[in-house]
């Protein structure tokens, strides 16, 4: 039994043969309940079979110790996974076949990332919501090509939250991640290790890293893209595979959920429409508990929530259709699958002998309760999204757009002037949501965030601040997290730089490095109508 602030060690939880045995493609053996799965649930065709596995869970990274550095090792590679049970299909993954490990760990640790490409093409390796320097981050700046090793290090200087990691190359972010590149990275700190909350990493703490994919007839992932919405799956993916059961032990379950598909948004719901409790999002935990039947995300949007469990009942984690279609016009939204529905995780409930847990805390997270708007000395800026364009620009490699002062109160505000949705995702920082205009969507935006959903001709305003690390170099990324939106050039850059600096040459030199292929669809403004009608 652990003590509360104690974490389970990867052995404890699940192997990695284990891991492979769920989600990849090592031969039919006995697995450990609650660590492997399979099953299925697509909300178009159905590929997947209606055989039943466990949930796999990523089993953490052991590191090594260099003095007092952590050393973690990843290796980006190609695989073959099962997916659906008994297909076999070729995918790309971290130190396996699909997805990663997960990353854990506190915060003032000092860490080393090596990250090697054994894939056939350049790839890179974004820490997502991480605050860091920027020549640290893993955006398309930092591009590892076939056969190197590339090294991230630095220190943990954020508060306990679910974060991750993916493949940020300009021009091919979605493909990759489309193939199985992605991993959880969550940090520790001593404030959250005091509250009562579930905490044993695979048994009452359970990642969920949900997606989509589409299959061709011979069961290879379908990466067809569909004119303005890239690829979007028929058939449902809980940490690598279709249609996983969890069968709980404890009657209290805390899932730290990741939109980590490439352009599909979940609208999170339980079968029986169930209250639960949201703990967290993007940044880490709440102020204070909120209760909800349904939570919205968006692709790389996360939420912790916590769900009370009767012993030996059945319930299902299900994807529910946008009952408002997001403000979308009803024409368009099935291409954005807002009328969809899946199930995602089949649950079933704890033995009749498991205790009944206690009161949740009220009160999580005291860096809250200071007053989210800054002074009014705050520089402003304004960010309008409409195509694939940011503020009527492209996404340019060697083109800084934003010079930011380090240590100085900021506000942003986003417009989306599409009749389509996007959203918007910062680098290096978590910021607060000072107000959401124009919209009457509710998306989760409690909380410290990194990435917002914007309805169509949504605004949202946001205060953030950039802190400890300056380069006039090196520059961080904002963009649409929407990945087909951020490979056609939905993209920004700025540098964090002293007061008075101002961007080095060097970033309008290309870096002297190949950045891969350009996006095959960029525009500047639609040339004839489409399906997407797009406000002006």
């Amino acid at each position: 039994m652990l003590n509360k602030g104690e974490h389970m060690n990867t052995a404890e939880v699940i192997s990695r043969r284990t891991w492979l045995k769920g989600a990849g493609v090592v031969a039919a053996a006995t697995v450990v309940a609650a660590c492997s799965s399979d099953d299925t649930t697509p909300g178009g065709s159905d590929p997947t079979g209606s055989e039943s596995r466990p949930l796999p869970i990523p089993p953490v990274l052991k590191p090594a110790t260099s003095g007092t550095t952590k050393v973690f090792r990843l290796e980006a590679k190609p695989g073959t996974s099962e997916i659906v049970a008994g297909k076999s299909t070729p995918t790309w993954g971290y130190n396996g076949s699909i997805l990663g490990p997960t990353i854990r760990v506190r915060r003032g640790d000092d860490i080393r990332v090596k990250v090697g490409n054994a894939l056939p093409e350049m790839t890179t390796v974004h820490w997502h919501g991480m605050h860091l320097p920027a020549n640290m981050d893993g955006g398309p700046h930092q591009p590892i090509m076939p056969g190197d090793t590339w090294t991230a290090e630095y220190t943990i200087k954020q508060q306990a939250a679910t974060l991750w990691y993916h493949p940020h190359p300009h021009g091919t972010t979605s493909r990759h991640a489309y193939r199985g590149l992605s991993g959880l990275l969550i940090v520790d700190d001593d404030q959250s290790d005091q509250l009562d909350l579930p905490n044993r990493y695979g048994i009452d703490d359970i990642p969920l890293i949900v997606q989509e994919k589409r299959f061709t007839s011979d069961h290879m992932l379908d990466e067809t893209d569909r004119e303005d919405v890239g690829l979007i799956g028929d058939t449902a993916v809980v940490n690598g595979i279709s249609g996983p059961t969890f069968t709980a032990t404890t009657r209290r379950v805390r899932f730290r959920i990741l939109d980590g598909s490439t352009m599909r948004l979940f609208n999170l719901a339980f079968s029986d429409r169930r209250d639960f409790t949201i703990i967290g999002s993007d940044g880490g935990l709440l102020d204070r508990p909120v209760t909800a039947t349904s939570v919205y995300l968006s692709p790389g949007e996360r939420a912790e929530i916590v769900v009370d469990l009767e012993p030996e009942e059945k319930v299902t984690l299900k994807a529910v259709r946008f009952a408002d279609n997001l403000e979308v016009d009803d024409d368009d939204s099935p291409d954005f699958g807002l009328k969809d529905e899946f199930d995602l995780l089949s649950i079933v409930g704890p033995p009749a002998e498991a205790a009944v847990p206690p009161v949740l805390p009220t009160g999580l997270n005291p860096t809250l309760r200071a007053p989210a708007r800054p002074a009014a000395t705050a520089k402003k800026r304004t960010f309008d999204m409409e195509w694939f364009q940011i503020n009527n620009r492209l996404m340019d490699i060697t083109r800084v757009d934003d010079t930011v002062d380090v240590d100085t109160d900021e506000i942003w505000t986003i417009a989306n002037k599409d009749n389509w949705i996007h959203n918007f995702h910062v680098h290096d920082t978590q910021f607060r949501v000072l107000s959401l205009d124009k919209t009457s969507t509710t998306p989760l935006i409690d909380g410290w965030k990194d990435t917002i959903l914007l309805a169509p001709g949504a605004v949202a305003t946001i205060a953030l601040r950039f802190t400890d690390y300056t380069s006039n170099r090196w520059p961080y990324m904002y963009h649409c997290h929407l990945m087909f939106h951020e490979d056609q050039g939905m993209m920004g850059q700025f540098v964090v730089v002293k007061p008075g600096q101002k961007p080095s040459p060097a970033i309008g030199s290309g870096l002297e490095h190949d950045m891969g292929p350009k996006p095959s669809n960029s525009r500047s403004a639609p040339e004839t109508s489409s399906s997407h009608r797009h406000s002006g």
